[in-house]
C-alpha cells in the first residue's frame, strides 16, 4: 500500500496545527501569569500608599 505524497502533506499540517496550538497555549498561561505577577505587586503598593494616607 502507497501512501499518496497528499496524505503526508496533511499530516504534516496537522502535527503543525497541533503544535501551534500548544505553543498559543503556553505563550498564554506565560502572559496570565506574568499580568497577575504585575497586579499582585501593584496591589502591595498601593496597600502601602493606603497605610500612609
Amino acid at each position: 500500500m502507497a501512501i499518496g505524497s497528499n496524505s503526508i502533506n496533511l499530516l504534516f499540517v496537522i502535527i503543525v496545527e497541533i503544535g501551534g496550538a500548544f505553543a498559543t497555549v503556553a505563550a498564554m498561561k506565560t502572559d496570565i501569569t506574568w499580568i497577575k505577577r504585575v497586579i499582585k505587586k501593584h496591589g502591595e503598593d498601593i496597600t502601602k500608599f493606603q497605610g500612609k494616607l
